[in-house]
């Protein structure tokens, strides 16, 4: 809640002037357009302008489409892989690759639509179009937004928006820049749409490859190397760090690559990649070992397959977004603001940039890439143009989720991060890990192969960091992140009854092992 009654947003907006808004967002993904509600809601005229779909690449491309293909690779894993576990015999199963990859578009479509609707009953003008910011606003002058024609390639990740012809000129009191994140590329390998692909492609492969290389395994490579693998192909993971999913716990990560490993997939930490080389059939992938922080190339060798997958990252997306004359500063591939990272956030951060009346929010300003994080940054910033002060991000208390199965989330800091800080095991922390073999519900949904580990404050019992791989981990986090923001202590998740038979009673049994209570294990 707000720490004191704002006064009422007096709007610049005149209806002599309709071209002039109190605030323009430019995308209309997770940040854009939950931003521009938001600032509807207290009374602003505002103008969302996106040169392609609402919802961003979260909606369209990432976050949502993905989720229904992993939905699809549980469903087919249970039916395909487990029938007998189930007491069910199927016969000519079979699968059409179009219908499976065609869902996932469906849902995307259905949800780019509810964008649509929410943006008018909120009387939001959504504007198509390349929206190029020519200046910000200087004194009494306001800020000025060009907008363009803009012709976006659907079919490569990588493509550059066509900018056609200048189609209007709006002005606002203030801009919010929410125009996200694209993949990032190898030097030697970019994005052709078919053989060397990025995460879109990936989502809308026409044909099942028979075996595909996935460079990197963060999220977004764990995430797709599941999905192809469960369907069949062949699927061979390089990962440059010792571990997959790297920003995890070291021991979640560990027993998500052993899963894998026994069901057959090719994972190859600590390997670096050297080359990529298109083929009449399909791509050669040369790697090597990676250690002491480079290549050991006496030990290289070309893995071949039908496609790659690179997932090595993303970078912001601001491509035709401002004048060259404009000064905005960057960095990293990233607009510069205000923001510095912090674990309980700086009520001073407006997210502002370095011209007057400019502001970016989300991907485009750098780590974390999540939506989650996007969307409540662009409520906290227009709420503060609006007046309003709201309670800063808690950068500390952001859960991270990936939606492989079985899944991992996680919340606060690893084992490893405390390690780094020069923290000491049942010094300065406790370990509660609970393996779920034994987990009554977990046995009962098949779905026992996991662990829920708590990182416990000594010697107050803070919950200084939860990791999940289960079932519905992306789900059970949401407890940890509530217990963390409110700084709960394990005494008291302790105390708070869980209801049996759930998942969430493995919250429960690992807050208990952080104190030498484990009953059921």
């Amino acid at each position: 809640m707000a720490h004191h009654k704002p006064a009422p947003f007096k709007s610049t907006a005149s209806p002599s002037n309709p071209k002039h808004y109190d605030l323009i967002v430019i995308g209309g993904g997770p940040a854009g357009y939950v931003g521009a509600i938001r600032a509807a809601q207290l009374g602003m005229k505002v103008a969302c302008v996106e040169r392609d779909k609402l919802g961003g690449v979260c909606l369209n491309w990432g976050c949502i489409p993905t989720k229904a293909l992993l939905a699809n690779a549980e469903l087919y894993e249970k039916i395909a892989h487990e029938a007998d576990t189930w007491g069910l015999k199927v016969r000519d199963l079979s699968v059409d690759w179009a219908k499976v990859i065609g869902r996932s578009r469906d849902v995307a479509g259905k949800l780019n639509k509810g964008i649509e609707f929410l943006l008018r009953k909120n009387k939001i003008d959504h504007i198509k179009g390349n929206a190029k910011v020519v200046n910000g606003r200087k004194g009494n002058t306001p800020c000025r937004v060009d907008i363009h024609d803009a012709e976006v390639k659907d079919t490569l990740t990588h493509a550059p928006t066509t900018v056609g012809a200048k189609k209007d000129t709006l002005t606002a009191t203030n801009v919010l820049i929410c125009t996200g994140s694209v993949a990032r590329e190898l030097p030697f390998a970019k994005f052709d749409g078919d053989k060397i692909m990025g995460a879109r492609e990936a989502m809308n492969t026409k044909d099942q490859p028979k075996s595909l290389i996935v460079i990197g395994a963060g999220a977004i490579g764990m995430e797709f190397a599941y999905f192809y693998h469960t369907y069949g192909t062949k699927v061979t993971v390089i990962e440059m760090l010792p571990r997959i999913l790297p920003v995890e716990d070291d021991d979640i990560s560990a027993a998500l690559e052993k899963i894998y490993k026994k069901k057959g997939m090719d994972i190859r930490t600590g390997t670096t990649t050297l080359n990529v080389e298109k083929t009449g059939a399909g791509v050669k992938v040369t790697v090597a070992p990676f250690v002491n922080g480079k290549a050991d190339e006496s030990k290289k060798e070309t893995i071949e397959a039908d496609k790659v997958l690179l997932a090595i990252g993303v970078k912001g997306r601001y491509d035709g977004l401002f004048d060259a004359s404009l000064g905005l500063e960057t960095f990293k591939d990233h607009i510069k603001t205000d923001f510095k990272w912090g674990e309980q956030g700086d009520p001073a951060i407006d997210y502002k940039t370095n011209i007057p009346g400019l502001y970016a929010v989300g991907d485009i300003i750098g780590p974390p890439w999540l939506a989650h994080v996007a969307s409540e940054e662009a409520i906290i910033c227009v709420e503060r143009l609006a007046g309003h002060d709201p309670i800063p991000m808690h950068y500390g208390v952001i859960p991270g989720c990936t939606y492989c199965h079985p899944q991992v989330a996680s919340v606060g800091l690893t084992e490893r991060a405390l390690k780094e800080q020069g923290k000491v095991k049942d010094k300065d922390y406790a370990v509660g890990s609970y393996p779920l073999q034994a987990h009554g519900k977990a046995i009962a949904s098949a779905n026992n192969v996991g662990v829920v580990k708590i990182l416990r404050g000594l010697p107050r019992g803070e919950i200084l960091g939860a990791h999940i791989l289960s079932d519905q981990a992306t789900e059970l986090i949401a407890e940890l992140t509530l217990a963390r923001r409110l700084e709960a202590t394990t005494e008291e998740l302790n105390v708070t009854v869980h209801a049996h038979p759930t998942m969430h009673e493995a919250i429960h049994e690992a807050s208990l092992a952080s104190e030498g209570r484990l009953i059921h294990g």
